[in-house]
């Protein structure tokens, strides 16, 4: 069901030409010790230093959200430990529950009662390792029935209620992935939203995956929100990553040929944001912006996108977007509001 009559100009709340999300996965109760020294770093970190100032969130707050007050952020949260990348990984980690102590729970509570933030489910574990990256299974992919798929899904509820207080409204597939069972375990799982699919660049490029992207094919109804399943669960895709092309240049040594690249790259990636960004404008849709909480992964392979390495082209959009009337808010907020629209 297409909610496209709700997308004339100005039909947002406050006169709003397009709502803005941030969408962050996954902040957890993880640190990956790279650099092997003991230390928490923030590249590190991916919740597990909670508040400290060798955390990521305070990286987070100080150097990509101090300057823009209005921005909101949707964390994408797996409720158990989160499994690595790959197995046997000499890599020293540490993977806790988010209510694994009154610490942890202080962190994430603390977080989803600021009104500008919200946590949102990701899994329990986000998926099952494999012996390589390649072979790692995102946790909507492994369930081998509707029941298996429910059950985890409560377990993980569970968890997220000792945590905040409260079950979380809303969620996101892990790795975009899901499988026949999977949308009808949202549905009956009393969810407002959910973020099934990735539609960054989907429809460009004509790849369509009903389990990844989705089969909408119109390069302008992909952008908007839908509902599906019979309680109206409401379908919220990300429509922008603002990178995802930098990991090709990671394992080159040479620092002058990275700059260069970087720089090359980097003027591009501006053009193509700003391009992208004013298609979502003029057309009244959602700009729902994907990035990652860490670039650290067992496997030493670098994360992407992630706010580190978006941290200058996060602010620069956002810079641009103050010049228009947009609306920043959470998916839940957003969900809310169709709701409230659509079914009033």
């Amino acid at each position: 069901m297409s909610l496209k009559s709700l997308y004339k100009k100005n039909e947002w709340p406050n006169n709003s030409i397009s709502p803005v999300l941030l969408f962050i996965d996954d902040l957890s109760n993880l640190w990956i010790d790279i650099n092997e020294d003991g230390e928490i770093q923030p590249e590190e970190d991916w919740g597990f230093a909670g508040f400290s100032t060798k955390g990521v969130f305070k990286f987070l707050e100080k150097e990509i959200l101090s300057d823009y007050p209005e921005v909101k952020v949707t964390f994408f949260v797996p409720a158990g430990p989160r499994e690595p990348i790959i197995k046997n990984s000499k890599i020293k980690r540490i993977a806790l529950p988010i209510n694994y102590n009154t610490k942890s729970k202080y962190f994430f509570k603390q977080i989803n009662d600021n009104q500008k933030y919200e946590i949102a489910y990701h899994g329990t574990t986000h998926g099952v390792a494999g012996f390589n990256s390649s072979n790692f299974k995102q946790e909507w992919e492994t369930f081998k029935s509707l029941n298996h798929a429910k059950e985890t899904i409560k377990l993980g509820k569970e968890i997220f209620k000792q945590t905040i207080g409260e079950y979380p409204k809303g969620g996101k597939y892990c790795g975009y992935k899901s499988n026949k069972y999977s949308d009808d375990s949202i549905d009956q799982s009393s969810f407002l939203w959910w973020c099934r699919y990735c539609q960054n660049d989907a429809v460009e490029r004509k790849i369509l995956d009903p389990f990844k992207t989705g089969i909408d094919s119109n390069p302008f109804s992909a952008y908007m929100p839908k509902i599906f399943g019979n309680n109206k669960v409401i379908d919220i895709p990300c429509t922008l990553n603002s990178v995802g092309y930098l990991n090709f240049y990671s394992k080159i040594r040479n620092k002058l040929i990275v700059d260069f690249i970087k720089k090359f790259i980097n003027i591009f990636l501006k053009m193509r944001l700003k391009r992208k960004l004013l298609f979502l404008l003029k057309h009244n849709l959602v700009i729902s912006i994907q990035e990652h909480i860490s670039p650290s992964r067992e496997d030493l392979k670098r994360q992407t996108p992630n706010i580190f390495d978006d941290k200058y082209l996060l602010k620069e959009t956002f810079a641009f977007l103050k010049n228009f009337n947009v609306w920043f808010c959470t998916g839940t907020e957003l969900a809310n509001w169709i709701k409230d629209k659509k079914f009033k």
